[in-house]
């Protein structure tokens, strides 16, 4: 074969190995999924939809935002479990998706196997509200209410699962009190009952209660988390009083089936922590009261282990099951 024929052939045959590469081809080339494990309208939801905008923007491609809610998260997230491994369908992973792990015996996917982090967004807070007539306004005027009314007292939270209904599970056992869980489809419907006085306590994030707390029309008791938030900088957390309450970090990550490509799962979290700085999606994080953390995937995937582990065992002690 004469030398420029040969040239020719290996230009052709280099071109086309990188082509073939994993992650190689120009990412996206069509719409992207954005599955949102919650129903729509939720602050989290329009979050996600802020977020979206702005990658679709950057990629010239539509990201659609699909609201799959049910089973505590599971419904979408098995979803995104099994859709093809090439970065096309992404998660809005909460903290019930660590928290499943170990809640549920049968989940229809691997929590830590089947997924690929993309970042950690950021992390959130979360309270403990009472209604104004509710007479204990503290943790330890709390317990001893509870001790002296023992089963009287119940707290409200979103369905069975969550990170709230845990950590007041959590609560439960530290204080050595007997006071009773009522699981509802959502936050907000658990915020209006206690808003009507139906349920004396609720436990949600901060970011849906923050305008009820700052009218006055909810008492806020203590941070359910590991730390106090700068919105509520004069609330105690649970711990400062009970030490012996363990608390996990409540956090939204994004994640994307376990075999994607490095190189697009490397794309999509620079291009994610790109989206982020828009002025826009700063000023919606800035108003839920979320801390931004915009982790690397490595990063991201430490911490999920990490928070596997420690909800694993907030559940254990708590002895809450979902089957």
């Amino acid at each position: 074969m004469p030398p420029i024929r040969i040239a020719v052939f290996m230009v052709f045959s280099l071109g086309a190995l990188i082509a073939s590469e994993p992650g190689a081809q120009s990412f996206p080339a069509r719409p992207v999924r954005y599955i949102m494990p919650l129903p729509a309208g939720q602050e989290t939801d329009v979050f996600a939809r802020v977020l979206a905008h702005r990658l679709g923007e950057g990629w010239g491609q539509q990201v659609i935002v699909d609201n799959r809610p049910g089973g505590g998260t599971v419904i979408g997230t098995d979803l995104a479990a099994k859709a093809p491994a090439n970065g096309y369908t992404l998660i809005h992973a909460l903290t019930a998706h660590a928290i499943n792990a170990t809640l549920s015996a049968r989940l229809p996917y691997d929590t830590l196997k089947d997924f690929a982090c993309v970042t950690q967004i950021g992390s959130l807070s979360s309270v403990l509200i009472a209604h104004p007539s509710f007479p204990a306004k503290s943790v330890p005027e709390l317990i001893a209410l509870a001790k002296a009314q023992p089963g009287k007292i119940v707290y409200a939270t979103g369905p069975i699962g969550t990170s709230n209904h845990i950590l007041g599970e959590a609560l439960r056992i530290a204080a050595g009190i007997d006071i009773g869980h009522v699981p509802y489809k959502g936050g907000g419907p658990a915020i209006q009952d206690l808003l009507a006085g139906r349920v004396p306590l609720v436990g949600n994030v901060v970011l849906e209660v923050l305008p009820f707390v700052r009218s006055g029309k909810v008492r806020p008791i203590a941070v359910t988390g590991p730390k106090r938030t700068p919105s509520l900088p004069d609330v105690p957390t649970v711990g400062e009083s009970l030490p012996a309450y363990q608390s996990g970090t409540s956090f939204w990550a994004l994640l994307t089936r376990a075999g994607t490509p490095a190189a697009v799962v490397k794309q999509l979290n620079a291009d994610v922590l790109k989206a982020m700085q828009v002025t826009d999606v700063r000023e919606r994080i800035a108003q839920m009261d979320l801390e931004p953390v915009a982790s690397t995937p490595a990063q991201c995937d430490a911490f999920l282990r990490e928070q596997v582990a420690v909800w694993g065992n907030i559940v254990k002690a708590s002895g809450a099951r979902v089957d």
